[in-house]
């Protein structure tokens, strides 16, 4: 019986209630020793609310009352402490802060950083864990809490909690954190009111001839017991270990030995020993458990199975679905679960949402046939969403949670992934890893599989065997697991499939990240391992089951076509088995070679020619020879004239232009040393080093830098000696200018070209002591300067800064302010995937035909290069054409004069025509730029590796944009509009003109050949921009066509 109403009840007065009224009601059942044939010990109401009163004293004592609801950390093992500690640390005035044991110490101090925690309560068992963060942050302090066997066997005076819900129900009393699936967790802060949602989710309405799906299945009638896995820190168990013993009525927790790891063989033992009505649950334990001579009978008396985390096979789940009900349940910390209607039995891997939830089922651009789930909050939501306490004032909330709708059934959806788990190939082509890598941990050698590759040209797979593995079964692995692999080739696309060469088996030293509730942290397990998997890529692939081809010896002068086919055919059979099939004049392509098989089949010829004594430089076979001959007589005469005399096919030597951009290159990586690793990485908040604050961009980086509570100081490096007033001049004029904020920057003049910048030894010192992070935005934006004219200073200049972070004892985080001319004609080398990714650079050819992006693009090339050796962080930012702001109390700061369209605008009224399609409108407006670069330098130097991002705006819209703001802007006459080409041959016809009233009438001139780089235009240039948005998670305003206008407003034209 409730003695007060579900959903306005507190955790610990209910405790305390069922105590006082039900004392033997059963709280949890726990394991006495890693034997379960020892037994179990059932732990009541009563005796659970002794623990906790006895720790609310401890924590008096040792600790003290929080009147301020300050943060308490416990980190321990699972067992029913993690419980106890909440409930005491709430009725003591704190919040709870429960990281996993299992993270990184940088990790939980990261989490204890962002919650303001500086005090720990730990288990003994897992004091190894806690000297780590010790040893990291000896701000924090850390004490040893007591066994469960001294809380239980305790007698204790009471620890009242005399409180009412209207007036607590707001207080913050727990901190979770996400699952860090895609990087670091975050914190996740939670009130009463967040629990008594779920209390309250019994009272949800009913449909008609419909079972309700939602957290009221856990009301047991008569009580009953249930086996979960998952650990107090996760939500999944947090809820089992602390919620339901106090909320349901009444289920019980099951405890397995908190050191023995779940498994099937674990479940076994525990169905023999307890009387258990449901199980919770991943699905791979209970596949597990299938897999043996009997196993699905233990399942037949469970009233259900609740299990997330994965979905189970649909071999197993169709075995179960038979002897029980099953429960996919989905949730997540931000919003807990979301109620469902229960399916029918044939429909049990399906979910059908609760009518009386506000979501949306928004149809994705990630992946097409899949759906976003979007999540609201308002009013009408407080008792039923904790979107409402969780996050506060979010009334839309994007879960990044893909699904699928059901075939036949609409309504019915089945998890499919995250948006954060798609793969985004160089080519722009996306796909879904986790079927293929499901299918593959199937396998009962394999702990885990993860696929990889976004921004690479093909998937590759990370392997983590099992730790039981012998020295045997670990060396056949890959041939074992082969099949497997083909059967899971068959869910991807082509470049989504694995081949032979890009198969990693880890070591058992370096398990996979997980989070807590056992799934694999994608990017923190690729990071991991970011050294091995860019060694994967780097390296001419030889997979064990691939051999050396060797050209046949010939006593002749010369190679014979007759043997280079045959060698050929014999190099390329284990990618493209099809060969064998085909006559020396099929086409490869035709016959189903695809863009994955190409790559192979190329490293393939390289490999084995390259062990052929006398044969020369192999770089000119790429996939332009491969696709210009495609048939092996027409490779075979080929590699017959380059074999025999040395010639490289027509048209497909390395142009001139490439081999200057290459020379560069090497010319300013020559004697880069490793560099020494920093003995600690900085926690607290940093300080950055920005070399160019003045012009455009520069004040407006300043001013965010300014405002980014992470950064306590900026030096501002400029080569001119009033760079500090033109500065400050210009965050006056912007709004923006405070001297409180100003005084902790520090100017210094410099000379770029000069080693150490021409800076006093102890300037100098002062730099590389403090900067943690380098911004390099000195560039000369000249589009019609030639690559040579970079040089000095600003190649010689980025050389300098690489020096500087290499010799500096914090290894800074060099962020590069690069252009999108970098890689400009992307789309024009990869028509058929024009999308420009987000990814280092693998090629010169990609730079637009101009000096200016050939220098961006060879100064990432040196970037590059310059992380390989040294190791400092590494960040490109390709910059398109800078907007106007953005933020309503910004857009008074004007738009500098971009002098390219202005000399458009001004061409156009002169020749009596508009050019269309020049440019997509994909302007990053200025202060939405600041504020990004500074959140860059905040956060990303923690990632390390070579970070690129695209800054250019995710919604781009077309050219006519502009000129639609043009036209209303009343300047300009309704003038007709025609392609760029033709635009062009117009001014080609009065360019020839020396004077200079002509040339001012059609100022374009200056740009003509930046113009003419363009083509028939770039408006349907695209870019990858997954990382910008990962910077931006809140989105950017539309470019509209009244926006420009407020941008045009004081231009004169």
């Amino acid at each position: 019986m409730l003695t007060r109403p579900a959903g306005s009840r507190l955790l610990p007065q209910a405790l305390d209630d069922h105590a006082a009224s039900t004392p033997q009601r059963l709280y949890a059942s726990i394991a006495r020793e890693a034997d379960l044939s020892k037994g179990f010990q059932d732990v009541t109401c009563e005796d659970m609310a002794r623990c906790v009163h006895f720790m609310a004293q401890w924590i008096k004592n040792n600790i003290g009352i929080s009147e301020k609801f300050e943060t308490l950390s416990y980190i321990g093992i699972p067992d029913l402490r993690g419980a106890v500690l909440f409930l005491a640390a709430v009725k003591a005035g704190y919040k709870t802060l429960l990281p996993s044991p299992r993270n990184p110490p940088a990790t939980n101090i990261s989490l204890m950083q962002q919650t303001a925690c500086s005090k720990v309560l730990y288990a003994a068992e897992v004091a190894p864990v806690i000297q780590q963060i010790e040893n990291a942050d000896n701000s924090i302090t850390c004490v040893a809490v007591p066994s469960f066997k001294e809380m239980i066997e305790s007698n204790p005076e009471a620890y009242p909690f005399d409180k009412e819900f209207e007036d607590v129900k707001n207080d913050p009393i727990l901190i979770l954190h996400s699952s860090g699936s895609t990087g670091l967790p975050k914190p996740i802060t939670m009130t009463h009111a967040t629990f008594a949602v779920l209390d309250n989710e019994r009272n949800l309405p009913k449909t008609p001839g419909r079972r309700n799906r939602d957290y009221s299945i856990w009301d047991f009638n008569g009580g009953g017991r249930f086996y979960t896995v998952f650990p107090y820190f996760h939500l999944a168990g947090f809820l089992s270990v602390t919620v339901n013993p106090i909320f349901t009525e009444a289920s019980s927790p099951v405890f397995g030995p908190p050191q023995v790891p779940p498994s099937g063989t674990l479940l076994k033992d525990v169905f023999r020993y307890q009387d258990l009505r449901a199980l919770y649950l991943p699905p791979s334990i209970a596949e597990q458990l299938i897999l043996e001579p009997g196993g699905i009978e233990y399942f037949k008396n469970l009233d259900f199975l609740c299990y997330t985390g994965g979905p189970f096979s649909p071999v197993a789940g169709e075995q179960l679905s038979k002897v029980t009900e099953l429960c996919p349940l989905y949730g997540c910390t931000e919003a807990f679960q979301v109620p469902q209607l229960a399916p029918s039995a044939e429909d049990w891997a399906w979910m059908e949402w609760s009518p009386h939830f506000k979501l949306e089922m928004e149809p994705s651009e990630d992946e097409k046939g899949t759906f976003e789930l979007i999540l609201f909050a308002d009013k009408s939501t407080e008792k039923i969403s904790a979107l409402n306490h969780n996050l506060p004032g979010t009334p839309v909330y994007r879960t990044k949670d893909l699904f699928k709708q059901h075939p036949q059934k609409p309504g019915l959806w089945q998890y499919y992934g995250r948006r954060d788990d798609i793969i985004v190939l160089s080519n722009g082509e996306k796909f879904n890893p986790v079927p293929m890598e499901l299918l593959i941990q199937s396998h009962p050698s394999v702990a885990g599989a993860l696929i990889t590759g976004t921004g690479r040209s093909q998937a590759a797979l990370l392997i983590e065997p099992k730790q039981d593995l012998s020295p045997e079964e670990r060396a056949n692995l890959k041939e074992r697991l082969w099949p497997l692999i083909e059967k899971a080739n068959v869910l991807a696309p082509g470049q989504g499939r694995i081949t032979n060469s890009k198969f990693l088996l880890c070591s058992s030293s370096k398990p996979f990240v997980r989070a807590g509730k056992g799934t694999v942290v994608r990017k923190l397990t690729e990071r991991v391992y970011e050294t091995e998997i860019r060694d994967l890529y780097a390296k001419s692939s030889q997979s064990p089951t691939q051999r050396l081809v060797m050209l046949e010896s010939t006593l002749k002068p010369v190679f014979e076509v007759a043997s280079i086919s045959r060698f050929i055919r014999s190099a390329i059979a284990d990618t493209f088995p099809t060969i064998d099939q085909l006559s020396d004049e099929d086409d490869l392509f035709v016959h189903g070679l695809d863009s994955v098989q190409l790559a192979e089949v190329i490293n393939r010829l390289k490999t084995s020619l390259e062990q052929n004594p006398g044969v020369g430089d192999m770089s000119w076979l790429n996939t332009r020879v491969l696709y210009n001959h495609s048939t092996v007589g027409s490779l075979s005469k080929t590699l017959f004239q380059f074999l025999n005399f040395g010639s490289v096919p027509t048209g497909e030597a390395i142009s001139p232009r490439v081999e200057r951009m290459d020379a560069m290159v090497k010319r300013y990586t020559q004697g880069l040393v490793p560099a020494h690793r920093p003995s600690k990485t900085s926690t607290g908040p940093s300080s950055v080093a920005l070399i160019g604050s003045t012009g455009y961009l520069g004040p407006w980086t300043l001013a965010s830098l300014l405002d980014n509570p992470d950064i306590a100081s900026i030096y501002c490096l400029n080569r001119s000696a009033d760079a500090s007033e033109r500065t400050a001049a210009a965050l006056k004029k912007f709004g923006i200018y405070t001297e409180a904020s100003f005084a902790k920057v520090k100017f210094l003049e410099c000379d770029l070209s000069q080693p150490h910048f021409g800076l006093s030894d102890a300037s100098f010192d002062v730099l590389s002591s403090f900067a943690d992070v380098i911004i390099y935005n000195a560039w000369n934006p000249n589009f019609s300067s030639t690559l040579p004219s970079f040089e000095k200073p600003f190649l010689q200049g980025l050389r300098n800064i690489i020096d500087w972070s290499a010799t500096s004892p914090k290894l800074p985080h060099i962020i590069f302010i690069s252009s999108i001319a970098a890689i400009g004609d992307y789309s024009k080398l990869h028509p058929s995937s024009p999308i420009a990714p987000e990814t280092p650079l693998q090629s010169y050819d990609v730079a637009m035909q101009m000096g200016y992006g050939e220098s961006k693009n060879v100064a990432e090339h040196i970037l590059s290069a310059a992380h390989k050796t040294c190791g400092m962080p590494v960040s490109s930012l390709r910059i398109g054409q800078i907007g106007g702001c953005m933020e309503p109390g910004n857009l008074g700061a004007g738009w500098p004069v971009q002098a390219w369209l202005l000399g458009v605008i001004k061409t156009s009224q002169a020749l009596g025509a508009l050019p269309k399609g020049v440019t997509a409108v994909d302007w990053m407006p200025v202060d939405a730029l600041g504020n990004i670069i500074s959140r860059i330098a905040g956060r990303e130097a923690a990632a390390g590796g070579v970070r690129v991002f695209n800054l250019v705006h995710p919604d781009a819209k077309p050219f006519s944009v502009f000129i639609d703001a043009l036209k209303a802007d009343g300047r300009v006459e309704d003038l007709p509009e025609i392609p760029l080409s033709q635009w062009l041959k117009k001014l080609d016809e009065v360019r020839g003109s020396r004077d200079k009233e002509q040339l001012a009438r059609y100022p374009a001139t200056r740009f003509y050949n930046f113009l003419k780089s363009l083509g028939d235009g770039k408006e349907d240039m695209r870019f990858v921009v997954e990382n910008v948005k990962e910077v931006v998670p809140e989105g950017l305003g539309e470019i509209t066509k009244e926006l420009v206008g407020i941008w045009l407003r004081e231009w004169e034209f």
